[in-house]
């Protein structure tokens, strides 16, 4: 027995929901973690902005040197990017620069988190910094010194976390997908054995029984399964009930076509043979094998082809008469009928009527024979009778021979009835032949004097 004998989308079938699921969930996690990280930090960022506002707003008269230093302790003790700009996005002071570098860098007014502070008063913005090239979470909120000359102080902090959670979370997706994988293998195994194997078997059972062969099934530990294997099972019975009982009749139709004296031929709608009884090859002489032939193929006799084909277009009896000169001179009947049942085809039967010809011929032979005989004497009679009436019974020796001669022809046609009846009584019932000596010259001399 395969181990799998179905295909593996069949027999994964039910893995398949869960293993899209555990894909979905990974793919959620990869795309919406990162993103609520970056809003938490960006809200912790904002609320870092405002506690730097109340804090710097005092020193941002200071001279720019001092306010560089407190801005680069301040992101020192933070751990954070600080950065004052002005209005115009000009960096004032950048605590991840040093002071020598500030007058370099760009201007920041086309920055989004500077661009969403002077528009709305706060913004954040997570992208990759053009100064140190890292990825950075930033906040920009509005501050305003003593004079009320506004500034914007932008806070950012390096997303390394996010590199570390990407790592973390392609760790966990590549074990949840090897222990998923562990876990499919291991139902897969258990579903084949408890399920697919059992069915597999089952299948393999109704096409022994579509072929013929009516095999049973193991019953399977699941209830749905042995259910159908036990209606299997049921089914194999019948089956094989009715195979044999098809076949005894298989069997009783070719004792009874085996035991005919009449040849029988059996052909298909298409005029192909597919039967013949023993008695049919014996009357055609027959050898070899004739199934799938025409009817002339096998019997070049166009008369009896003509019977079959009539048969199979017309769909009725036929009928007809064949004489065969080999391998001995032979009369056949042929009688044929179209298949019933709806079955399109014909039957045809052959008689032999060889002996039955001859008896009838010599019927007609004899009662020609007979009727010869009667004529002889009884031409005689008339004529020895007309010769008396036209004037010999007037010669006394005349007439006397005449009417002996009269009375003979009268015991021969006796003799002739009489022997009618023993041929009679001889074709009826077998009697004891009597002999008796006969007088060869006695027969010849009657003969020669009648004549």
């Amino acid at each position: 027995m395969r181990i799998f004998g179905l295909p593996p989308k069949l027999r994964l079938a039910p893995l398949w929901p869960a293993l899209a699921a555990l894909l979905t969930a990974a793919a959620l996690l990869w795309l919406l973690l990162p993103r609520l990280l970056e809003r938490s930090a960006a809200a912790q960022l904002n609320h870092t902005v405002r506690l730097l506002t109340d804090t710097l707003g005092h020193h941002l008269g200071e001279p720019r040197a001092e306010l560089q230093a407190r801005i680069h302790r301040l992101g020192a003790d933070s751990g954070l990017r600080i950065t004052l700009m002005a209005r115009d996005g000009t960096v004032l002071a950048d605590s991840a620069v040093p002071p020598s570098g500030v007058p370099r860098m760009e201007n920041h007014a086309g920055r989004p988190e500077v661009r969403r502070a002077l528009s709305r008063g706060e913004g954040t913005a997570v992208r990759r910094s053009e100064t140190t090239g890292e990825v950075y979470v930033y906040a920009a909120g509005m501050v305003t010194d003593a004079r009320g000359t506004s500034f914007i102080l932008r806070v950012a902090t390096p997303l390394r976390e996010l590199d570390a959670l990407r790592r973390h979370i392609a760790s966990a997706l590549g074990v949840a997908t090897l222990a998923a994988a562990f876990a499919i293998v291991i139902t897969a195994f258990w579903i084949n054995r408890r399920v697919f194997a059992p069915l597999y078997r089952l299948i393999a059972g109704a096409g022994d029984l579509a072929s013929g062969r009516a095999s049973r099934v193991e019953i399977p530990e699941e209830r749905e399964l042995a259910a159908l294997a036990l209606s299997l099972n049921h089914l194999a019975a019948t089956a094989e009930a009715q195979f044999a009982a098809v076949r005894n009749e298989r069997d009783h139709l070719m004792a009874i076509l085996s035991s005919m004296s009449e040849g029988v031929l059996v052909v298909d709608g298409d005029g192909r043979a597919l039967l013949v009884n023993p008695a049919f090859r014996r009357l055609f002489d027959l050898a070899g094998e004739v199934a799938g032939r025409l009817a002339l193929e096998i019997i070049r006799h166009p008369q009896l082809a003509r019977v079959v084909e009539d048969t199979l277009r017309l769909g009725e009896s036929q009928g007809g008469q064949i004489e065969l000169r080999s391998p001995e001179r032979r009369t056949l009947l042929l009688a044929s009928a179209a298949l019933a049942g709806g079955e399109r085809g014909a039957v045809l039967v052959a008689r032999d009527t060889t002996e039955l010809t001859r008896v009838a011929d010599m019927r007609r032979d004899f009662v020609a024979n007979v009727s010869h005989e009667l004529k002889t004497p009884l031409a005689a009679i008339r004529g020895y009778a007309e010769t008396l009436q036209d004037g010999a019974l007037d010669e006394p020796d005349t007439a006397r021979r005449f009417t002996d001669r009269i009375l003979s022809q009268c015991r021969r046609l006796q003799a002739l009835l009489d022997d009618l009846l023993t041929l009679s009584r001889l074709e009826g019932v077998a009697l004891p032949t009597e002999r008796e000596p006969v007088d060869l010259h006695a027969v010849v001399q009657r003969s020669v004097e009648v004549l």
